[in-house]
């Protein structure tokens, strides 16, 4: 009889770990199925010990051991692994169940007996104190350059009998990276990510683990364990990239958790992408990590920019020759209203058109108006519902506008007063998708206008419809929010892109906000082979100067300046804790809780909206410095949290 301790992979609230006892013997590290409050859930094993040799624990124990029936189990999860968890979980404040629940596909865990043994030579062999190198690398560079790299390693690690595996953030970036690396190996490199039904993901998994012949694996990071036991490297390419972070609790960034893992198990790390992140790079200033080859602090590109400034644009001019134009048709009162589309860019347009290329135009918002302003007491037109500015849209099937809030979807009808002062003078500013393709339409009502957005592509084979139709029709424009640029660039270059605007992105009061605008100049400059034109109101942010001119180096010293100003990441550790309710329940409550993570002060602001069940957020924020963080009172009093209080460790944004 043996006496089994496992710990419950569960992102409920649940004891840490739980004890049973069997008559078989299972060993650590497998994956066992165990019945909480009636409901069957995976767990895994973190001790085994004989009961002969526990008499005295067993009697004197507070509670009742069950039996643990049924067991199907073997050697899953190795010690190098639990013990990252163990890392891990002291990091986010949690237990390393919620950890492995929040990592671990769970079609795997299901299916963990049948997929075991392959893993067991990984084990034994780690377990063995192999030495190896394990750094972590930063490979800054532009994308061919990085491709180029990861192909030569390939060829190192074939040659020397190794495997190897590439982690990008989102499904596309997964789709787009296998395309680049796939010519010449074919039969040898694996994709896997959430997409793909469970029968495909077990027959790659089960694909990758009976190769004899190394491989290559592009992956996601939800699949942060795999069947092979001779990885020595791992690539975590797109580092900058939005889709790192978990959407439920416990928040989890990838990017730690994948090297924090592939580390323990003295795995190489190569954190790549045109700018890494901050953070990144201050560790390599730091001499945390190496620089890796390439790193580069200028990017290069074959596109000419340009930079057109909206402010006190004048009338718009049709084309030269050209009387009785759409735009010389507009009357005085159209031409005096809010410009979406500078002269450049009319131009630019014209010029794809008539020389049968291809052109993007991005916009940071969707919609015709991101924001609708009472002309009478300046009110915003906000959502009965939520309380989140609404957007104006046009209804496809009745071209009539509409109100839509992004937040919880609720419509209504653009023919409405102001809430405020009964006034009808609403005026819609700010630029979305819809209003860029109406503006289009108006001038060149005989160009085909594709677009892409959350509202009219709402699923994958939409989008790669939408853009596989513009890629067919050479000279037409298509029209997309971030949500298309992830769709584009790599082998498959822009000819002419266009920034419509990316001015709303600047009211955001987030530190990371100038981050993310520049990843996206840089990535937009990426896809662009022969010009970027960039539309802004704010001509004087030196943001676009650097990401336009691919200036990585007086970027980077210009954000750690201001970050250092302020204590801001990477010279603090975040925690950011949110409460959802009723306004003055949840400020009774924020007040307890300053109370109780005392001495560390906690500093109180509230969200921007309410939810979409009409409750209202309030947030908190706590500075620590990094090193203070592990094992400190204040991670226990986290841990210690009801579930209603969210925790976010070092969160993406302060939102």
């Amino acid at each position: 009889m043996n006496i089994i301790t496992v710990v419950p992979i569960s992102r409920q609230k649940l004891p840490p770990t739980l004890t049973y006892f069997t008559g078989q013997d299972v060993p650590v590290g497998a994956v066992v199925s165990i019945s909480v409050r009636s409901k069957p859930i995976q767990a895994i094993v973190t001790e085994t010990r004989v009961a002969e040799d526990m008499k005295t624990e067993i009697r004197n124990a507070p509670f009742e051991i069950k039996k643990l029936s049924n067991v199907k189990a073997a050697a899953f999860f190795t010690p190098a692994y639990i013990d990252a968890a163990n890392q891990l979980a002291d990091y986010y404040a949690t237990n390393v169940g919620t950890i492995l629940a929040s990592i671990v596909p769970e079609i795997i865990l299901e299916n963990a007996h049948k997929l075991a043994p392959s893993l067991p030579l990984q084990s034994s062999m780690l377990d063995a104190g192999v030495t190896r190198q394990h750094e972590t690398y930063a490979v800054q560079g532009d994308e061919g350059d990085r491709m180029s790299s990861w192909r030569s390693l390939i060829r190192q690690q074939f040659a020397r009998k190794k495997s190897l595996t590439v982690y990008a953030p989102t499904i596309e970036d997964v789709k787009q990276i296998y395309g680049l690396l796939e010519k010449g190996i074919e039969g040898y490199i694996f994709m896997l990510h959430g997409s793909l039904t469970k029968k495909k993901i077990l027959e790659t998994w089960t694909k990758i683990a009976e190769n004899t012949h190394p491989v290559v694996i592009v992956t996601t990071p939800s699949f942060s364990i795999l069947p092979r036991n001779d990885v020595e490297s791992i690539v975590i390419e797109r580092e900058n990239g939005r889709g790192w972070m978990t959407m439920r609790a416990p928040y989890l960034d990838l990017r730690r958790v994948l090297e924090t893992i592939n580390r323990a198990q003295r795995r190489s790390v190569h954190l790549s992408d045109t700018l890494l992140r901050i953070d990144t790079l201050y560790r390599l200033e730091e001499h945390e990590i190496t620089a890796g080859n390439p790193f580069k602090w200028r990017s290069i590109s074959t596109a000419t920019d340009r930079l057109v400034s909206m402010k006190h644009d004048p009338a718009p001019r049709g084309p030269e020759g050209a009387p009785g134009s759409a735009l010389d048709a507009m009357n005085e009162e159209e031409k005096a209203k809010f410009r979406v589309l500078s002269d450049e860019l009319i131009d630019l347009i014209r010029a794809n058109h008539e020389e049968s290329t291809s052109m993007f135009i991005m916009t940071s918002r969707r919609g015709l108006a991101t924001l609708t302003v009472c002309d009478d007491c300046e009110n915003i037109v906000s959502c009965d519902r939520c309380g989140t500015p609404l957007v104006l849209h046009a209804s496809k099937q009745t071209g009539r506008n509409f109100f839509m809030c992004h937040a919880c979807g609720e419509r209504k009808t653009a023919d409405t007063i102001c809430a405020n002062c009964g006034g009808h003078r609403l005026s819609p500013l700010g630029i979305g998708t819809e209003r860029v393709k109406q503006e289009i339409k108006k001038i060149f009502p005989e160009l085909e206008v594709f677009q892409v957005d959350a509202d009219t592509t709402t699923t994958e084979k939409q989008i790669t419809d939408a853009i596989g139709r513009w890629r067919e029709k050479p000279g037409s424009v298509l029209i997309g929010t971030e949500t298309a640029l992830h769709h584009i660039g790599g082998s498959n270059s822009v000819d002419h892109v266009a920034v419509a605007t990316l001015d709303s992105l600047f009211a955001l009061p987030d530190f990371r906000i100038e981050e993310r605008l520049m990843y996206t100049l840089l990535r937009l400059r990426a896809a662009a082979s022969r010009s970027i034109l960039v539309q802004t109101r704010r001509p004087g942010e030196k943001v676009f100067e650097y990401g336009l001119k691919g200036n990585l180096s007086d970027f980077y010293r210009a954000v750690v300046s201001e970050r250092r100003k302020f204590d801001y990441p990477p010279f603090s550790l975040l925690v950011k804790v949110t409460l959802e309710g009723k306004k003055e329940q949840i400020a009774r409550q924020m007040g307890e809780l300053q109370a109780h993570f005392q001495p560390n002060e906690l500093e109180v602001f509230p969200a921007f909206t309410t939810t979409d069940k009409g409750t209202s957020l309030i947030h908190g924020l706590i500075k620590i410095q990094g090193k203070e963080w592990l094992g400190s009172e204040l991670s226990h009093k986290l841990r210690t949290m009801p579930p209603e209080v969210s925790i976010k460790i070092n969160p993406e944004s302060l939102l």
